[in-house]
């Protein structure tokens, strides 16, 4: 027992919450949709003191003009929004990159350092074997160094000086042709040939970390290169998009009384942003929907709640029969909408011409919280309505049938 009641407390809980968001939802919808009707009629009867200032010859008074340029200049607004946030972040990019590449020059230095010492440190062994070299050879290798450090240019056929480690490299060749087939002891010889083997082998390990670190700082460079194209990319977009909102500015100028006015639909709402400004953009009989649609179903949940505290009732209402009772409201106040838009209820209001007569809201929507309220009742009268078109006529040429009379009348004798 205490668990059914515990249960029925609970589902009264959700059913009363149900009921509050319902009453919140519709209340908001019949004044969003109200509000936006009387806006756009206004500006409408009164556009004279909406417009632009004079000297501004392409300036309209028209709402849906203004109203598209507004929510224009507010999207564009947003991108440039976006492209600065984008640009920032590459520009924190572009920092780390320079910071890589100094990095990288450091990186290279060293590499280059070490190679320099390396050379440094096979030169000085060279100059010992070179006096160990037999006459022909070291007369050679003096002339080929003596070559290298005043011609610009070394190796027949080429228009480019050899770097420090190709000149050593060659110094090394030369020596060891001058050992070639000459009478040095073997001993001289060994030495040299361990030392050569072991130079090649440090030159090149040191020659590939400085082409190593040369190609790395190259990379990071690149990457540099395109994030700065990425960013120039993105500023002429941004660019762009200042001179849209500045061309749309020419039309509705800033300070203008039309600005002004429209500035006050912009409520930035996280859920519905610019709410206001896209109901006032839609037509008069659109909103009339809207408001006929939410005045059904506010009438529907006022009488639920009233049902709901009766104790008469309030047994045989369930959070199902709620949304059962909202869907039939807002049906019915369809169909009054529907009903007084086929010209078959007087529900309408003149806005100037002949062609301007349209539905009255404030009626259409009285009437759709009725048929919400009294949804038994507005349903018997669709239904009598209907009956009425759908009324067939009485089939014609067709013979009465009399009863027979029961006796013939005979005449006395």
């Amino acid at each position: 027992m205490a668990d059914l009641n515990a249960g029925a407390r609970v589902g009264s809980v959700s059913l009363g919450i149900t009921v509050i968001a319902l009453y919140g939802l519709f209340v908001a919808l019949v004044t969003f949709g109200f509000g936006s009707y009387i806006y756009r009629t206004a500006w409408q009867a009164d556009p004279i003191g909406t417009i632009a200032p004079q000297g501004s010859a392409e300036a309209s008074h028209d709402i849906d003009n203004l109203l598209f340029i507004l929510k224009r200049e507010q999207d564009l607004e947003r991108s440039k929004d976006v492209l600065t946030r984008d640009m920032q972040l590459l520009d924190k990019q572009v920092s780390s990159f320079d910071a890589q590449v100094n990095q990288s020059y450091a990186v290279i230095a060293r590499a280059k350092a070490a190679l320099t010492a390396e050379i440094d440190s096979t030169m000085a062994d060279l100059s010992e074997f070179q006096f160990d070299l037999p006459g022909a050879g070291r007369s050679k290798f003096e002339s080929v160094l003596v070559r290298m450090e005043t011609e610009t240019v070394f190796a027949a056929g080429t228009s480019e000086n050899l770097a420090p480690d190709h000149e050593v490299r060659a110094l090394l060749d030369v020596a060891a042709e001058g050992f070639e087939g000459s009478g040095a002891d073997l001993d001289t010889k060994d030495r040299f040939t361990a030392m050569r083997t072991r130079a090649i082998t440090r030159l090149d390990e040191l020659s590939a970390n400085v082409s190593a670190a040369n190609a790395a700082s190259h990379g990071v460079q690149a990457e540099r290169k395109a994030v700065q194209n990425e960013i120039a990319s993105l500023q002429g977009k941004w660019d762009g998009h200042q001179a849209s909102i500045e061309a749309l500015q020419v039309t509705l100028p800033v300070g203008s009384p039309a600005r002004a006015r429209l500035s006050a639909l912009s409520l930035n709402i996280p859920i519905m942003p610019d709410v206001l400004m896209r109901l006032v953009s839609f037509p008069t009989i659109f909103l009339t929907l809207i408001v006929t649609i939410a005045a059904g179903g506010l009438g529907t949940v006022v009488a639920f709640s009233r049902r709901y505290y009766s104790s008469k009732h309030a047994a045989t209402l369930t959070l199902s029969r709620l949304f059962v009772n909202v869907g039939e409201g807002i049906a019915a106040a369809i169909a009054i909408f529907l009903f007084s838009g086929a010209g078959m209820l007087a529900l309408t209001q003149g806005g100037g011409t002949g062609n301007e007569v349209e539905l009255s809201p404030y009626t259409v929507a009285f009437i759709a919280f009725l048929s919400g309220f009294m949804a038994e009742d507005a349903f018997a009268s669709i239904q009598s309505a209907g009956k009425r078109i759908f009324k067939r006529d009485e089939p014609q040429g067709k013979a009465e049938i009399e009863a027979p009379e029961d006796d013939i009348a005979l005449p006395a004798p």
